[in-house]
């Protein structure tokens, strides 16, 4: 029997495709990173303008214009983060937050722009932690950046969708984004981590608005996507998960308190904050449903511009005098 399970094994690793890439590349270069450019003073060297990640965002495309050819769909495409990286951003003069995005080039710098704090949307229920803005693709790609985004209709999962597909605790995840603020000198070079679902059900049964991973998280991960990582294999009364897909947007590290008490007086004298190592995480559904107005409007405007003027009739000539 023994001989009989090493063989279907071995069988099986023989036909596992070793160079697979469980990461689409394009996934990752759909995220970017949120700052701003400080100036560092070093003792013995002049100040010089050094870029400081805050947090993470990714380009997100909502569908618009749906078509059976997958190259004429169109989609509105949003770059998403988590709302307190823009609340939080420190006030200045110039009210901007900066955005910075990756050349397509790969042995190009990335470029950063100011986008206006006052651009920015957020959901409309204070407690989804999620803020969005508009992004003009083909100001990108003139400027040889990169456009790749997540397509709402074949790149991510509502629930729905997640309870279709059998999501569920213990499923793999990765998350992509810039903790501690590692995201590169020139480039965005973004940091992949691998975790799992710790607990889903909760959310799927409409008894929460947001699920767990078990992964460290860590400031500067806030607003990164997380991937339902793709599985070739399933055990009996599941199902395999083909794609990577996105399942959501990182909010926070879930935290826990250590008190330490005085051994004389029984009384907490220090209390501690951890990291748990989970994470909460918000759902796709959300990101739907703080674009959609938005995403539809833009349609309608790009329509409107593309449409050509109706031709109007000549107004009838008076009859000549005679």
């Amino acid at each position: 029997m023994l001989r009989l399970i090493l063989a279907i094994v071995l069988a099986a690793q023989s036909t596992w495709p070793t160079q697979a890439a469980l990461l689409p590349p394009y996934f990752v270069s759909s995220v970017v990173a949120l700052g701003s450019v400080q100036t560092i003073t070093e003792p013995g060297k002049p100040p010089i303008g050094k870029w400081v990640t805050e947090g993470t965002g990714f380009l997100y495309g909502y569908l618009v214009g749906p078509d059976p050819d997958i190259q004429k769909r169109r989609y509105a495409v949003f770059l998403i983060t988590a709302g307190h990286v823009v609340k939080s951003h420190p006030q200045t003069g110039r009210n901007t937050i900066g955005v910075r995005v990756d050349a397509t080039d790969a042995s190009a710098k990335s470029q950063d722009f100011e986008i206006p704090l006052a651009n920015w949307f957020y959901h409309p229920e204070e407690a989804i932690d999620l803020a969005a803005v508009s992004v003009p693709l083909e100001f990108l790609k003139e400027k040889g950046l990169e456009t790749a985004f997540f397509a709402s209709d074949e790149m991510a999962l509502t629930k729905g969708q997640m309870s279709e597909a059998g999501v569920s605790a213990g499923d793999g995840v990765f998350i992509l984004g810039f903790p501690m603020g590692l995201s590169g000198e020139t480039r965005n070079y973004t940091i992949a981590r691998q975790g799992a679902i710790a607990r889903i059900s909760q959310y799927l049964e409409n008894g929460s608005n947001s699920f767990l991973v078990d992964s460290f998280v860590f400031p500067g991960n806030s607003g990164g996507p997380v991937i339902l990582k793709p599985e070739l294999f399933a055990v009996q009364g599941t199902k395999p998960h083909q794609n990577a897909m996105l399942l959501g947007v990182v909010q926070s590290y879930q935290p826990y308190t250590d008190v330490a008490f005085s051994g004389q007086t029984k009384h907490a004298r220090i209390t501690f904050e951890e990291n748990s190592g989970l994470a909460v995480v918000l759902p796709v559904d959300f990101i739907n449903n703080m674009v959609k107005n938005r995403a539809e409007a833009l349609w309608k405007e790009e329509q409107l511009r593309a449409k050509p003027a109706e031709s109007v009739p000549a107004p009838p000539q008076s009859a000549p005098a005679h």
